[in-house]
């Protein structure tokens, strides 16, 4: 910059004064503004309720409550629940068979008690309305009347619970929904803009407030998982909102026809994995038993068990370790060898001499003293 000159100095000092005065009104004008905006957020803003504040005293002098299951062992009362489902697992389905099981009393997949049949609100923005329709009329729900279903597919921006007034409009017209399903997260998050990974438990905040406003009973939100694990994706949020976890999952996660298995965790929640069997005719899901451990050791030893009758086949009177000499994990070639004895494939004899232990053979063979 170049230097002042005498001139330019003597015109600074005429016009500082008036540059001054100038400046203070600009501030003015902006506080002015400021205010007036404070003014309009304050009128549009909906009144704060704040919850009571109590003494321990006063806390402790309630009574406890047993705890109260809404589904037996699975959804206590007043509960927020996750569903996290594998990819094509059937989430679907299970909601269908949550839906009848809540409003007509059927056991939940054929085994957890409902203590009192109550209202359901489904909000689904995945499914075209036709799929929806047809595998719901499947279910052969008997109490309809107690089923609310909006379809957001196509407008799931609509579902904007950050902003209040548009949570007010949709609490005022799911006013008193009971159970809320919600299915599912992720279309509703990139809608609004926001990070699976770090802002889910933003939306989560509007929906817990959603809940109280239209007077909600309980809640089920269903997630994905992510493709290299078994928790839900994103926000660690998602992992600590819900009171139990319910977990959806495939034997093979890159086969979808393989078998599926149900879980559940949580406050008060403790149901160990269980395979599901599906009726294709009425979409309707039982829990059975086994899981997929289980299910791998027993698809082991059916492998095994042929090998291990040829083996003994070739080698009358092989010892158990012998057997062990097989490929496989030492257990599963244990519990084969079990079957097979139990089966009747193989014999099982005291071995002679020193060491003891045992002896196979097929049952034609000579028993050699």
């Amino acid at each position: 910059m170049s230097e002042l000159s005498p001139l330019d100095l003597e015109q600074i000092e005429v016009e500082l004064p008036d540059f001054t005065m100038e400046v203070y009104r600009e501030a003015q004008r902006m506080r002015a503004r400021a205010e007036a905006r404070k003014l309009v957020e304050a009128e549009s803003r909906t009144p704060v309720t704040l919850p009571p504040v109590r003494t321990l005293t006063e806390f402790l002098s309630i009574p406890d409550e047993r705890t109260q299951y809404v589904i037996e062992g699975l959804l206590t009362a007043g509960a927020r629940v996750i569903l996290a489902a594998q990819y094509k697992s059937g989430k679907t389905t299970l909601l269908g068979n949550l839906i009848r099981s809540l409003v007509d009393g059927d056991p939940f997949l054929e085994t957890f008690e409902v203590h009192q049949t109550t209202t359901v609100t489904l909000i689904d923005n995945e499914l075209d309305e036709r799929m929806l329709r047809s595998w719901l009329r499947a279910q052969n729900i008997q109490n309809t009347d107690a089923v609310r279903l909006v379809s957001l597919r196509g407008s799931v921006g609509s579902f904007d619970l950050l902003d209040g007034s548009v949570r007010a409009q949709w609490a005022e017209a799911l006013h008193s929904p009971g159970v809320v399903l919600f299915d599912c997260l992720r279309p509703v998050l990139d809608a609004l803009g926001l990070d699976e990974n770090r802002e889910a438990g933003r939306f989560l905040v509007a929906f817990d407030a959603f809940l109280k406003e239209s007077e909600a009973t309980e809640a089920v939100v269903v997630h994905h998982m992510g493709h290299s694990g078994e928790r839900s994706r994103g926000d660690s949020r998602l992992q600590d909102w819900p009171e139990s976890t319910w977990k959806l999952v495939r034997q093979d996660a890159d086969d979808p026809s393989s078998p599926r298995y149900f879980s559940a965790f949580g406050r008060n929640v403790d149901e160990a994995e269980r395979a599901l069997s599906y009726d294709e005719s009425t979409r309707r899901l039982t829990l059975t038993e086994g899981n997929r451990k289980q299910s791998r050791d027993a698809a082991q030893t059916a492998e095994l068990l042929p090998q291990i009758v040829e083996y003994v086949g070739l080698h009358p009177g092989v010892s158990g370790s012998g057997l062990e000499t097989l490929p496989g994990a030492v257990s599963a070639i244990r519990t084969a060898r079990r079957q097979a004895v139990a089966q009747g494939l193989i014999v099982e004899v005291e071995r002679q001499g020193r060491g003891g232990g045992k002896a196979y053979y097929l049952p034609s063979e000579p028993n050699p003293v």
